[in-house]
């Protein structure tokens, strides 16, 4: 099968759509012949959905993606959207008025609640992959050594974020962490960077370490508890990865109420995410989960990237116009 991906080609390793994007290409060009084209290459993107069997546009839903829709509708019969954040409001309205000629998978199925889907297409509930492999718990002693690798007092409990230094995640509750108390660090993209932010954090004490991390499994690995401070979906995929490989680590997860598709992550023990309401609940919930971490994966029968993408394409062959 010939694939057309269309993505933000930007360098980056580390942000949530180019991660999904980047895990599924690889799995599909194991046996697949794969194009690439940046959402700002429009003649790449003529090109190569010419040549496609099916085209995957892997991208926030808004005004550019709904015309860079339109055009390749007629040079391309199956074109799939891959929603992991709700569309833009300027998206569903042009859709809704003149329906997209395209099929979606979406990792929250809520996302496509407004959204009108043309006659003859449809919308699939697409699963979160996770190399369990490389996010896999490791033993108390383990645990332990990764703190004095990384120069963290071992007899306070690490908290940990992985993510953006932007507005609206929530990283200010960091600050709200006794450092007498607890050890906490923060892993930064260095993409969509607040300066404001990053301040308060560095001036806070928190330990800051902007740029893609090679062997990120080890911050989750040595953390005692993961906060998800983020209360809004409007600002993050709809299912984070970042929790999902905490997760995958045994590590224990805060995150808060307003965040609703926290629950939409199924996992094997109902104690291994609390949420709260607000930041005068922090300490009282990581203070009661910093013992809960486990030796086993919190998460309910993860599915590989390449489970996922072999699921993908199975439904696509037999979906194919």
């Amino acid at each position: 099968m010939k694939i057309h991906i269309i993505s933000t080609i930007n360098g980056f390793e580390n942000e949530g759509m180019r991660n999904i994007a980047t895990h599924l290409a690889e799995c599909f060009e194991q046996e697949n012949t794969v194009f690439y084209s940046s959402l700002h290459d429009i003649c790449k993107i003529l090109k190569h959905s010419l040549q496609a069997d099916v085209t995957f546009i892997f991208a926030r839903a808004n005004t550019q993606v709904y015309y860079i829709c339109r055009i390749i509708e007629r040079l391309c019969r199956n074109i799939y959207i891959v929603i992991v954040q709700k569309p833009q409001r300027n998206f569903i309205s042009k859709n809704n008025n003149r329906p997209l000629q395209c099929s979606y998978f979406a990792i929250a199925s809520g996302d496509l609640s407004n959204l009108r889907i043309a006659e003859g297409y449809h919308a699939s509930k697409m699963t979160i992959g996770i190399n369990a492999e490389k996010f896999r718990p490791v033993s108390e002693e383990t645990a332990l050594k990764l703190k004095e690798k990384y120069g963290f007092d071992t007899t306070k409990p690490l908290i940990v974020h992985v993510g953006h230094c932007s507005e609206g995640r929530g990283l200010e509750d960091f600050c709200f962490l006794d450092p007498n108390t607890f050890e906490r660090m923060v892993i930064a993209s260095g993409m969509f960077e607040s300066h404001e932010i990053v301040q308060a954090l560095q001036k806070a004490g928190v330990k800051l370490h902007v740029g893609f991390m090679p062997d990120i499994n080890e911050i989750y690995q040595m953390a005692d508890v993961y906060l998800f401070p983020t209360r809004s979906a409007e600002f993050v995929i709809s299912i984070p990865l970042s929790v999902m490989e905490a997760l995958s680590c045994g590590t224990p997860v805060v995150a808060y109420k307003s965040f609703e598709n926290i629950a939409l992550i199924e996992i094997n023990n109902p104690k291994a995410i609390k949420t709260i309401s607000n930041c005068n609940e922090l300490y009282t919930a990581v203070d009661e989960i910093k013992n809960l971490k486990n030796d086993t994966s919190y998460l309910s029968n993860p599915l590989s990237w390449s489970n996922v993408a072999d699921i993908i394409l199975q439904e696509i062959r037999e979906r194919a116009i």
